[in-house]
């Protein structure tokens, strides 16, 4: 026999164990956690889908009895009265009112000051064009009149014209102006009245509050 030839076929040394099988171990319980993730994902989803849908029929049901107790006739009266009132109201919004005019006059006119005639014209821009003829008592009185009309939020290009000397006394003017269509306006109008009602409500109402009484004695002398 060949002494070379080794007789045992176990070896010497202790195979070394490979890390192969634990990097799959791993693998596999990641991905077994990913699969339970998922399936307690998608069972949320369905069940949350489901509460959903119930919720929804229900409160369809809900509507439903809500509508039966109305009956339809009923319904399609109110319908036409809520179109009916949201066009008045735009109509009365856009209403226009001259009669404004007269207060605004009434306002900006001074004492010494007198008109003698009145014209007017609705623009169709909404505007009013406003012809005036009229006596002051003196020049300077026409002067205050001129800066008072200016000054007006309402009234603009405000033009005076055939100034002259009155036979009665005073002097005799002419005005031309235009009146801001906010003016003529039923709803601004409107507005603006409630808006002077609710500033009079708000303001603090005084109380008189009586006064005390100090009372006096007096000494008398046996």
């Amino acid at each position: 026999m060949d002494p070379q030839i080794q007789g045992s076929f176990i070896p010497k040394a202790s195979l070394a164990a490979s890390p192969r099988g634990a990097s799959m171990g791993l693998l596999m319980i990641i991905a077994l956690f990913i699969f339970v993730v998922s399936l307690l994902a998608a069972g949320a989803v369905f069940g949350y889908g489901r509460y959903l849908k119930i919720d929804i029929e229900g409160k369809d049901a809900d509507l439903k009895k809500a509508e039966g107790a109305f009956e339809s006739a009923t319904i399609r009266d109110l319908v036409r009265l809520e179109a009916r009132l949201t066009e008045g109201r735009g109509l009365l919004r856009a209403h226009v009112a001259p009669s404004a005019i007269f207060g605004l006059l009434e306002r900006e006119t001074l004492e010494r000051v007198q008109f003698t005639s009145f014209e007017y014209a609705l623009n169709p821009d909404g505007s009013a064009s406003l012809s005036l003829e009229g006596r002051a008592a003196s020049f300077s009185v026409l002067a205050l009149q001129s800066d008072q009309l200016s000054a007006s939020k309402v009234m603009r290009d405000v033009i005076f014209s055939g100034i002259a000397v009155s036979e009665q006394g005073g002097v005799n003017f002419a005005v031309k102006s235009a009146v801001d269509p906010s003016l003529l306006r039923y709803g601004s109008k409107q507005q603006t009245n409630n808006q002077q009602q609710t500033t009079g409500d708000q303001q603090p109402r005084q109380q008189t509050q009586p006064q005390p009484q100090t009372a006096t004695s007096s000494n008398q002398t046996p």
